[in-house]
């Protein structure tokens, strides 16, 4: 069995434990931490007197008061920072479940969008394909043809008429596909509008009213040419010539005109949809940067919360070592 320590001597090895704790530098201020070493010195070294100890025990009760306000500070901000980590928490989970459900249907709008798309282009290529040159230059040829042979007068205006009905009739059958592929893109522009919320204006359809009536012209320009007298007087490789100029080249170019005018409108058809979708896409891109922002202002809060937790802990251990002082500066 150890042998008790005088009782200001184990006042003096408690002090000494009290001052050597971490942070007491902070509770105690320059001054006080400067009278508290001396003090310390004094029980050290010389009895001390009933004074020593009232200094002693002062001291201790105003460091101790300054211990329970640091306790109460630090108490409000670990609630705090509970209440802020869980409020964030639940702003990031709500904002992410809701940013899920719509990366979700934007990732099935772009599926669409790449089968509609998909579907106009194939549709679209055999719209084209329908006046392509080279079916445009058959026509032609064959109808020249039946000029070239042609062993009436009849049957040589015949010829003539027939390029101009079979060409109508090739321009009828090409808006036909066309209102097919516009009953497509209205559809999808219909269903975007409905599922993502877009704000899609109606699409911009193809005009064939000039063609139509460019066509019409060229008829009633065959009609006339196959009038002319002078021209059935003509030799047929001579009058086959006149007739490709006047009435054959503008044919040619109003269908290459017309393949031109489509093949942008096609093109064009899905701009809107496609400017919609990116613009969702940065928008999504944008909401995940501010969830993804909420979340690491979260980990900064949690590592102050440890941080007050730590603090917490290392506080309670100097409220030991300085009640141990206080109750053992107020025995005497």
């Amino acid at each position: 069995m150890t042998d008790a320590l005088p009782p200001h001597d184990e006042l003096a090895t408690a002090l000494e434990a009290c001052l050597a704790l971490s942070d007491v530098a902070e509770l105690f201020g320059p001054q006080m931490l400067q009278r508290a070493d001396e003090l310390l010195d004094t029980l050290k070294t010389t009895p001390p007197d009933a004074g020593t100890y009232a200094q002693i025990s002062q001291i201790i009760e105003t460091v101790s008061a300054a211990v329970q306000r640091r306790h109460g500070e630090l108490l409000h901000e670990q609630e705090t920072l509970g209440n802020l980590i869980g409020k964030n928490r639940e702003v990031a989970d709500r904002l992410e479940q809701s940013l899920q459900a719509d990366q979700y249907q934007s990732q099935e709008a772009w599926q669409s969008f790449n089968i509609a798309r998909k579907l106009i282009a194939r549709q679209g290529g055999i719209l084209l394909n329908h006046i392509d040159s080279e079916h445009i230059e058959q026509l032609v040829a064959k109808n020249l043809k039946e000029i070239l042979k042609s062993p009436t007068t009849g049957t040589l205006t015949q010829a003539m008429h027939s390029l101009i009905s079979e060409a109508s009739a090739l321009l009828e059958g090409f808006e036909r596909q066309n209102r097919q592929i516009m009953n497509v893109v209205e559809a999808v522009y219909a269903r975007f509008n409905q599922l993502l919320d877009f704000t899609l204006a109606p699409p911009q359809f193809s005009d064939l009213e000039n063609y139509r009536k460019d066509l019409e012209q060229l008829g009633t320009k065959t009609a006339e040419f196959c009038r002319r007298p002078i021209n059935l007087m003509t030799d047929k490789a001579s009058l086959a010539k006149k007739f490709g100029l006047e009435v054959v080249a503008p044919l040619r170019s109003l269908f290459a005109n017309l393949k031109e005018d489509t093949n942008w409108w096609l093109r064009e058809l899905s701009v809107p949809v496609q400017a919609q979708i990116q613009a969702q896409k940065i928008s999504l891109e944008k909401r995940e940067e501010d969830i993804n922002m909420i979340r690491d202002q979260i980990t900064l809060l949690e590592a102050r919360q440890e941080e007050t937790a730590a603090a917490l802990a290392s506080l309670q251990q100097q409220q030991v070592a300085i009640e141990r002082v206080l109750a053992l500066s107020q025995t005497f």
